[in-house]
């Protein structure tokens, strides 16, 4: 059975790097390591990230006028200004709402939860005459950062 210790992963570089260090300074790199280890092998629980989304919109009640006369157009089966549809893969993400408040909160949320995304504007063109909200955004997740500063 692996440890989480046997998971971990040093570069030549890295190893020549840390063998200048000073005995206290390896300890502390050491736990930092296992930190970030252990946070990528933890599986992601994305209920408490969407009820925080919740929680906020429901303080943001935003409303739509339109002085125009009535404009059909296709809409979810919840009508509700608040909506946000949101579609995950390995490589992207798919950010769907008739806010764009909603669809820029769940955003920073994801870059707060360490995500850096680059938006994908020629995937969005693609999806732009199908798309069933207002607002759609598109991102390629880059990469994924465990601890960000957010100065």
């Amino acid at each position: 059975m692996q440890t989480i210790f046997d998971r971990i992963f040093i570069g030549k570089a890295e190893y020549l790097a840390v063998m200048t260090m000073h005995v206290s300074e390896r300890v502390k790199n050491m736990f930092d390591m296992f930190d970030s280890t252990s946070k990528q092998t933890r599986s992601m629980d994305l209920s408490a990230f969407f009820f925080d989304v919740q929680q906020t919109l429901e303080q943001y009640q935003e409303t739509i006028h339109v002085n125009t006369p009535e404009i059909v157009s296709p809409m979810p089966a919840s009508e509700n200004s608040e909506f946000v549809d949101v579609m995950i893969d390995d490589r992207n993400i798919m950010i769907e709402s008739n806010s764009l408040r909603a669809v820029r909160h769940v955003t920073y949320k994801f870059v707060e939860s360490g995500y850096i995304l680059q938006r994908d504007l020629a995937t969005e063109k693609i999806f732009r005459k199908d798309k069933t909200t207002r607002y759609i955004r598109i991102f390629r997740i880059i990469s994924y950062v465990n601890s960000m500063c957010l100065n």
